[in-house]
């Protein structure tokens, strides 16, 4: 009996952390706004990988000022069966972000689509 206990306690602790964690990791609703934004921008930076490929952009503010944002997508298979590849964006390129911004002043992004500057849009499923 002791040994069962001394099994099922570990377990029992493991699934309550684990379901937890992934809970937070897609509460979306908890970090970002409800309604959506656009941005233009040049593509900083393009990470494909997981859990979620994130793209950067500079964008200016209304007053001339650069600031980088930073749009979640999804994870890369994810993203291929919505069309995308590693080779959708480019550095340097200019693009047009539409998403749902951080609730708390950061400059994040749950992105749902983006345009790309031959007028290819891009989001999370194919169009």
């Amino acid at each position: 009996m002791r040994a069962k206990v001394l099994i099922f306690v570990p377990v029992i602790a493991s699934a309550f952390a684990f379901s937890s964690a992934s809970w937070a990791h897609h509460a979306s609703r908890q970090v970002y706004e409800g309604k959506s934004i656009t941005l233009m921008g040049v593509v900083t930076d393009y990470e494909w990988a997981n859990p979620h490929s994130v793209l950067s952009v500079a964008v200016k503010d209304d007053k001339g000022k650069v600031e980088e944002w930073h749009a979640e997508i999804l994870p890369p298979t994810e993203m291929l069966r919505a069309g995308w590849t590693k080779e959708s964006v480019r550095l340097g390129e200019e693009v047009t972000l539409t998403g749902r911004p951080g609730k708390y002043a950061q400059r994040i992004l749950w992105l749902e689509y983006l345009v790309t500057s031959d007028g290819k849009k891009l989001g999370r499923s194919r169009n």
